[in-house]
């Protein structure tokens, strides 16, 4: 979380002072952010869900991912990444990150095979991936696009909003993002079939409430994401933050990368520097001993930073649900179980990625703020080139 304050406190008393207080019917708060969210990354829906983690679930349904599919992730993604993929009863292929941090597009050409269906880009702690190849090979082998924008909420690749570029996206508001209303969620897409399948796994009432959308081909059996009004009002509220942060980060950035640069320094790959969140600079060294010599220097001066490969469940070889092949409560809904997946299965190992891990253990990230000083912009320059 960035910034919260009055305006929020004024969006969420005037909705209780109002009483309505339910999205559907009465309320507004939840279908204006799902409007203006829409607007904002330049699709036609968007749909709000309890989090990242159901935005993407919901997107893959939309997309009629499930059993005896394939759906290919970064090997530096949160866990619940794949978990998602899991949930929709489809198999998750990890793939190589490379030194940009994002998904390597050439390691997912050598993943792709028969029962492959989906790809889910990750823009992780802010950094775009190279959507133009991903985009390419998507095309090329007729694969669904879901771009997991949850920690990416605000930024964009070359002119585009990230999320609004696949066949679909998915953003996160929990605590630790950009924009938050404390936990929270969305998926869009530009076509009205998958936010309608989206939808009823977002919401199994969702033509319930609203009878002039009644549609019997499409009332599964849905789950309940439903978004509440109070979190729709705060997002509405932290809208109008996003973009002047978005400004400040990216500037800082730029300068930080440059200084660095100027330094020495090798940056990380970025794809986008321009239009991405700005949230990180990115630093690669030789080795593992460089890298945490750096980061042990900028940490004595007071500059926060970390290296990806400390950062536990975001990294593969801590997604112990999917390393075990548990994937379900129940063996008999258990994707990894399941006949439909007998073919589509992989065998997962803790050096299946390694090229992955190689490079987050050398690479060091510098978060940047949106309250930080011209000051302390200068001090973390001064601290860089001093470690560098």
């Amino acid at each position: 979380m960035y910034r919260i304050g009055e305006a929020e406190v004024r969006r969420i008393r005037k909705l209780i002072e109002s009483g309505r207080i339910f999205r559907y019917g009465q309320g507004g708060e939840c279908d204006r952010f799902e409007q203006d969210w829409a607007a904002h990354v330049g699709v036609r829906y968007a749909r709000m869900a309890r989090n990242g983690t159901s935005a993407i679930y919901t997107a893959l349904v939309g997309l009629g991912v499930g059993p005896g599919d394939q759906v290919i992730v970064p090997a530096y993604t949160y866990m619940a990444t794949a978990l998602a993929v899991l949930a929709a009863g489809a198999i998750p292929v990890i793939a190589d990150v490379d030194d940009s941090l994002t998904l390597s597009p050439a390691d997912v050409e050598r993943r792709i095979t028969v029962h492959t269906k989906a790809i889910i880009p990750v823009h992780m702690v802010g950094l775009p991936c190279d959507m133009t190849r991903l985009m390419r090979i998507a095309r090329k082998h007729k694969l669904f696009v879901v771009e997991d924008a949850c920690q990416a909420v605000g930024g964009g690749f070359r002119g585009k909003m990230l999320g609004a570029i696949g066949d679909a996206g998915a953003y996160s508001f929990n605590f630790f993002k950009n924009i938050t209303c404390g936990e929270g969620g969305a998926f869009v897409t530009n076509r009205r079939a998958v936010y309608d399948r989206g939808s009823v796994a977002v919401d199994c009432c969702s033509f319930y409430w609203n009878p002039d959308q009644e549609r019997e081909e499409l009332q599964f059996a849905g789950h309940n994401f439903r978004a509440s009004e109070f979190e729709g009002a705060i997002l509405n509220a932290q809208l109008s933050r996003l973009e002047p942060m978005m400004k400040k980060m990216r500037r800082q950035k730029q300068r930080l990368t440059s200084a660095g640069e100027k330094a020495g320094l090798r940056s990380i790959v970025n794809h986008s520097i321009d239009h991405e969140c700005g949230t990180h600079a990115g630093f690669l060294f030789d080795t593992e001993k460089q890298a945490r010599a750096f980061a042990g220097s900028l940490a004595q001066q007071k500059v926060s930073c970390f290296l990806p490969m400390d950062t536990g469940r975001h990294v593969y070889t801590r997604w112990e649900p999917i390393m075990r092949k548990q994937g379900a409560h129940h063996a008999a809904l258990d994707p990894f179980k399941i006949p439909a997946n007998r073919k589509a299965k992989i065998r997962y190992t803790q050096k299946m990625c390694a090229a992955s891990l190689d490079v987050l253990s050398r690479a060091v990230l510098v978060p940047t703020h949106p309250d930080h000083k011209a000051d302390d912009v200068r001090r973390m320059i001064a601290a860089i080139k001093a470690a560098a």
